[in-house]
């Protein structure tokens, strides 16, 4: 499970109703800004380095799509507000609607934990789904426009580097950078993103960084729900506790009548990628 890593703000002066914004990276942190940004600003341009896909599909630069998300039901109010209706359309896409507390089964290191009804809803479905259903949701606000295919090579300054004025862009990994010029940046490219890179090389420095790794790999593998099985629950999630048990495990259903199955383990000790050995990891958690 990941969540969007870096999201950066750099302007020359503070948006205005005629300017124009820029995002860097259609991630579900670029679409949501972008449908922030959509009601302060006339033009809102996300430049994307894949060609965003018409179905709800993997793409090359969400990798971790594959593995199980969760929907927490902050975020999702937060989504409802921004895209009403939006939790009932992917209901309709075959997303399925859990009770948390009472529906997931959570297996910690004293044993289950008690379930109980509760008002924390929220959707079982896939990255792709969701993020599908946001960006045709993006898609269809009139001052919003998709750039794909490019990628951002930099930062566009005035000649004393003192105010950033756009970026600068190019057809994905050819062609000669042109300028785009905005009234404010957004970068919203995750883990891979280049901001620091370019502060510094504008003479800002860099943060100082504190790693902590905790040597954490993970695997997944989709499966068809079994014709007519029948449980109380609709959801699974077996903890790990190191040193004694590294291991754990989550099941989430998804669109499609699927459980998607994300197994994890700690200190370098990662669940294989083939059938066989995946199944083996999964009898070692702590309830097989």
């Amino acid at each position: 499970m990941q969540t969007e890593r870096r999201l950066i703000l750099v302007a020359s002066h503070e948006p205005h109703a005629n300017g124009h914004a820029v995002i860097i990276g259609g991630s579900m942190a670029g679409l949501c800004a972008a449908r922030v940004l959509a009601g302060h600003v006339n033009r809102v341009t996300i430049v994307e380095r894949d060609h965003l896909p018409a179905e709800p599909s993997e793409r090359k630069g969400v990798p971790h799509a594959r593995h199980v998300h969760v929907l927490l039901a902050q975020g999702q109010r937060v989504l409802e507000q921004l895209f009403p209706g939006l939790t009932g359309e992917l209901a309709g896409h075959g997303a399925l609607i859990m009770d948390w507390t009472a529906e997931c089964m959570t297996r910690y290191a004293t044993g289950w934990g008690r379930r109980m009804p509760s008002n924390l809803r929220t959707l079982g479905c896939s990255r792709d789904l969701l993020e599908w259903a946001v960006r045709q949701r993006v898609r269809a606000l009139p001052n919003v426009a998709f750039c794909e295919g490019m990628e951002a090579t930099g930062l566009l300054t005035d000649p004393t580097n003192r105010a950033i004025q756009g970026v600068m862009v190019r057809p994905r990994g050819e062609g000669k950078p042109e300028a785009l010029a905005a009234d404010l940046v957004v970068d919203a490219s995750g883990r891979g993103s280049h901001s620091p890179d370019w502060l510094e090389a504008l003479g800002y420095g860099r943060p100082r960084e504190t790693i902590v790794n905790a040597f954490l790999g993970y695997a997944s593998r989709w499966y068809r729900k079994p014709a007519g099985f029948k449980a109380d629950w609709k959801a699974l999630l077996i903890t790990g506790y190191p040193p004694d048990m590294p291991y754990g495990g989550v099941l989430l259903p998804v669109e499609g009548d699927r459980w998607l199955v994300t197994l994890g383990g700690r200190n370098r000790q990662y669940p294989p990628t083939d059938e066989a050995g995946f199944l083996d990891f999964a009898r070692q958690l702590a309830d097989p």
